[in-house]
C-alpha cells in the first residue's frame, strides 16, 4: 500500500510476484541490460547476461525473461530452465513502429465505442473502488495487471485505459509502457503494448482493438518511442488478428519467461 493505493493485484503469491519485482528494479533502475514494464525485472537479451544471471532474477523474483532470443537459439535456453527446475514459456515477439502508428490511427479514424461505454485513463487519482474492478476483470480474463505505478503513469511512462459501462462496470483494458533503459542499444526507444482483455459478455464490440489502439498512439507520441512490441504465445489466434490489425508483425525471435513453480504456482505470470 502507499498513500491508500493498493499497488500489486492478483492473488497473494501474484502480488508478492509484482512486489518483489518492483523492490528489485528500484535497485537495478539505469542499468541498461534490465527490462522493466511493471510486473518482473528481466534481462533484454541473451548478450546482456547469461543463463546463469536470468537464474538469479527468477531466485529473487519467482519470474524473469530473456526478453528477445532468436527463435533457432531458444531451444538450448530452454532446456537449461528446465533442467533446473523452472517452468518455461514462449511468447512469440509482435512488433511494429510507423506502420503500426499508422495502423492504430486508422482503427481510431474508423471505429468508435459502443453507444453508453466511456474510456477512461487510469491516474495516480483515480478511485480505489474503479482500480480493484478494473484489476478483478483482468484478471478473470487470465491477465496479470503491471504494478499499479506503471500503470497510472507514475513510472516508466505507463498508459492504462479501461472502458466502463454507465453502471460503472470495467468491461475492457488495455496498457503499455516504457521497457528497456533508454540508454540499450537495440531497445531503448521500444515500449511495451498490451494487457487486452475485455469481459466474455462485451466481446464483439472491439472494445480490446480501440482501447489497444488508443494506448499504441498515447505511449508511441507522448514517449516518442519509434516502435512497440508484445508477445503472444503461439497459435493464439485472437490475440495474433488484433495485433496483425495492429500494424505488428511476428519477429524471427522470443520472449523466454522463466518461472519458478514454487514462488508462483501454476508456473505463469500470466496467459
Amino acid at each position: 500500500m502507499t498513500d491508500g493505493r493498493t499497488e500489486f493485484f492478483g492473488t497473494e503469491a501474484q502480488r508478492a510476484l509484482l512486489a518483489r519485482g518492483k523492490a528489485l528494479f528500484d535497485v537495478v533502475r539505469g542499468d541498461p541490460r534490465f527490462t522493466y514494464y511493471g510486473r518482473t525485472v528481466g534481462l533484454a537479451t541473451p548478450e546482456d547476461g547469461d543463463p546463469t544471471l536470468l537464474r538469479s532474477l527468477v531466485a529473487l523474483q519467482g519470474s524473469a525473461h530473456f526478453a528477445a532470443v532468436d527463435t533457432d537459439a531458444i531451444a538450448e535456453l530452454q532446456s537449461d530452465a528446465e533442467a533446473h527446475g523452472f517452468a518455461v514459456t514462449r511468447y512469440v515477439r509482435w512488433s511494429g513502429a510507423g506502420d503500426a502508428l499508422d495502423a492504430a490511427r486508422r482503427v481510431l479514424a474508423g471505429a468508435r465505442l459502443p453507444d453508453g461505454i466511456e474510456m477512461v485513463r487510469i491516474t495516480p487519482e483515480t478511485p480505489e473502488p474503479v482500480m480493484t474492478a478494473f484489476a478483478q476483470m483482468a484478471l478473470d480474463c487470465g491477465v496479470l495487471p503491471p504494478v499499479r505505478s506503471v500503470l497510472d503513469g507514475r513510472d516508466r511512462s505507463g498508459l492504462c485505459l479501461i472502458a466502463r459501462t454507465p453502471e460503472g462496470e470495467v468491461v475492457s483494458c488495455a496498457a503499455s509502457a516504457a521497457f528497456a533503459d533508454p540508454a540499450h542499444p537495440k531497445f531503448g526507444d521500444i515500449g511495451w503494448w498490451g494487457m487486452l482483455a475485455t469481459r466474455p459478455d462485451h466481446r464483439g464490440s472491439r472494445l480490446s482493438l480501440i482501447l489497444g489502439a488508443h494506448a499504441l498512439v498515447g505511449l508511441m507520441e507522448e514517449r516518442g518511442l519509434k516502435s512497440v512490441f508484445t508477445g503472444v504465445v503461439a497459435g493464439n489466434a485472437p490475440s495474433e488478428a488484433v495485433c496483425a490489425r495492429m500494424g505488428l508483425a511476428p519477429e524471427m525471435s522470443e520472449t523466454l519467461s522463466l518461472a519458478d513453480p514454487v514462488l508462483l504456482p501454476g508456473g505463469r505470470m500470466t496467459k
